[in-house]
């Protein structure tokens, strides 16, 4: 027998770019191909379906029709609902609406969680595998849940999963979300959701922990930093799992290159930047500018570099230029030791120009996402810095 696990999908309008809000689409309708043509039993999703908890129609109509491929072919899918997938204030999920319309199985639907002072936990024998779960929440994961989570477990089961959609702290101080050792114990497979990196193999009692990622590329940082998309594929049997394969899935050609401004001017940064560019069929482009240009960053003609990228075939072109600092800024690494972080924040936004009501709203972003993980904190910053 064999189920998939897949996390992060993140359908809908993740970019200003149809075409990449095209491609997770595509990466979407791959999952359900392999899924069909291999004969999977079940799909085990680690939430964020969506990428807002509020979808557009467009994004509830293909998802739609894409369950329903699923459900032609008697393949369950069972999910939580990630931290995207619930909107701003509320608790219940657009999750549920798909479950009470038997396109998927909500795994923290009303009938799997009795919470009292103890939050029992039930789920699902399929195939004879347990799946149960808990979604993703931000705030105070573990004294509101963790700390108080009992599982009903069907122990006569192959393989027994647990879903979660968290950020654990075997991934690091600075990301966590949720204690690894909070997790719940006695389960073979733990399906991870939350970190959009691929993390695999993390030893946890007697089973293991699984991040897939997000299975397309979700912003510039992932298109940076991870060579390939996909999903596992785990094969079990009446004495548990005896492979766990990931699946990488087709996603468009990236070229990325970093272009050292020290010294040049804005004339040479835009010239270096056109002279890698090649004429392709629609690869993704980023051009990383960092260093001391000889000038204001302002004076790089962005729009100029990116017209012709697109008139070269490139499908979505970001240029990041938040380490790239003008000729007049002056760092001073023994003040910087003594300054208040927010002091240096605020001067340096003041330095590119912003007005004290967008200095506010920047340091307010920053201050607010200070405990989440990079990608988020470093769009905030390049939203100012660029």
């Amino acid at each position: 027998m064999k189920f998939i696990h897949v996390g992060d999908t993140h359908i809908g309008q993740v970019y200003k770019n149809d075409t990449r809000n095209k491609d997770i689409k595509n990466a979407f309708i791959q999952l359900i191909d392999y899924a069909i043509k291999n004969k999977i039993d079940f799909i085990v999703h680690s939430g964020d379906l969506f990428d807002i908890g509020t979808p557009p129609l467009d994004a509830l109509l293909f998802v739609t029709d894409e369950l329903n491929r699923l459900k032609r072919e008697h393949i369950p899918l069972f999910i939580i609902p990630g931290s995207h997938d619930v909107g701003i204030g509320e608790e219940k999920s657009i999750i549920e609406l798909f479950h009470r319309n038997g396109l998927l199985i909500n795994l923290n639907s009303d009938k799997y969680l009795d919470l009292g002072e103890k939050i029992n936990l039930s789920g699902e024998t399929y195939k004879e595998a347990f799946i149960c779960g808990i979604k993703g929440k931000r705030s105070r994961v573990e004294d509101e849940i963790f700390k108080k989570l009992n599982v009903n477990m069907d122990n006569s089961a192959h393989v027994k999963i647990f879903v979660f959609h968290h950020t654990i702290s075997f991934l690091g101080e600075k990301f966590k979300d949720l204690e690894t050792e909070s997790l719940p114990k006695g389960f073979d497979y733990y399906a991870a959701g939350h970190w959009h990196g691929h993390m695999e193999n993390i030893p946890y009692d007697n089973g293991i922990i699984q991040y897939p990622g997000s299975l397309e590329y979700c912003d510039e940082k992932e298109i940076v930093d991870n060579p390939n998309r996909g999903f596992y594929v785990i094969d079990y049997d009446e004495n548990g799992i005896h492979s766990i394969i990931y699946q990488v899935i087709k996603t468009r050609k990236k070229h990325i290159f970093t272009i050292n401004a020290d010294n040049k001017t804005s004339n040479e940064i835009e010239k270096e930047a056109t002279d890698n560019l090649t004429k392709n069929d629609g690869d993704i482009l980023v051009i990383k500018i960092s260093g001391k240009i000889n000038g204001k960053i302002s004076e790089i003609n962005a729009v100029k570099i990116k017209n012709i990228g697109y008139e070269l075939g490139y499908s979505y072109i970001s240029i990041n230029k938040s380490k790239l600092l003008d000729k007049d800024v002056i760092l001073d690494a023994d003040n910087l030791k003594n300054e208040d972080i927010s002091s240096v924040e605020e001067e340096f936004l003041r330095s590119k120009g912003y007005s004290d009501k967008e200095i506010m709203i920047g340091k307010y972003l920053m201050d607010t996402t200070s405990d989440k993980t990079d990608t988020v904190k470093n769009y905030i910053e390049g939203l100012f810095y660029s």
